[in-house]
Parts: structure tokens; sequence; C-alpha cells
């Protein structure tokens, strides 16, 4: 009789603890390109860096120390610009925070684009490619 009672209280007590929710909901962000802000300084637009000229690795996290840069892509609006850099830049402490959709200042000018990196320094490059994500939307006039 003692075991069925301790039984049905310890089923209630779950029971009632899965009914109501949490007091304080989690500040958690899961979506990284909608959880940072984008400081952008006058005559920037704020991009989305997709890519840097790093080795394969899988979509994994790599650390990489040393080397040069060679190119780079970022959304700007609805066009991925893909940028070249001559001469390539180094691989130093601003690459070792950025990672995929990370949000950055960016200006294009002709076929130049520059890239303002979180230590404030800018690095100017080349347009070599330009994709309209979304080509199959109607554009506006």
């Amino acid at each position: 009789m003692l075991r069925r009672f301790a039984l049905a209280v310890l089923l209630t007590a779950s029971a009632f603890a899965q009914t109501h929710a949490p007091a304080e909901t989690p500040r958690a962000q899961l979506d990284e390109i909608r959880g940072r802000r984008c400081e952008v300084p006058e005559g920037f637009r704020c991009g989305i860096l997709v890519d840097v000229d790093l080795p394969d690795s899988g979509n994994m996290i790599a650390s990489v120390v040393g080397g040069v840069v060679h190119q780079t892509s970022i959304i700007i609006g609805d066009t991925m610009y893909t940028v070249v850099y001559d001469p390539p830049l180094k691989r130093d402490d601003k690459f070792s925070g950025l990672r995929k959709y990370v949000r950055l200042p960016a200006r294009i000018e002709g076929d130049d684009l520059t890239i303002q990196w979180p230590d404030k320094t800018k690095a100017k490059g080349r347009v070599v490619r330009r994709e309209k994500l979304q080509p199959e939307l109607p554009q506006p006039g």
C-alpha cells in the first residue's frame, strides 16, 4: 500500500511539473545571423560573410595559423560578391573570431569592395563575381 502511494505521489508530481512553463525562458540565440547587430559606419552597408578562403574542413571548425586569404564572399542586399585581394591578406588575429554568417560593414565602389573587420581595419579587394541570390523573383523597376 505504501509503495502504491509513493508511486502515485511521484507520478503526480512529475505530471504536475510538466504542465507548467518555466518561469524564465532561456535567452539562448540559436540563429547567429539575426543574433548579431552590425554597427555600420557612414558610407557602409551591413554584409554577411559567407566564405573566407580557408582550407576545406567539411563544415567543421578549424583553427588555421598563418598563411594568407586570397578571396572572400560576402552578401550585401540580394547579391553575393566574391572579392579577390591583391596582395593577399595575412591571416592573423582578425580572422580568429570570424565564422560563417557573421555580419561585417562593407562598401561597394564600382568594381571594388571594402570590408571593415571587427578590429576596425579595412581591406579593399576587387569584385570578380556578382551573383543575384534569387533571380527568379520580380526585381523592382
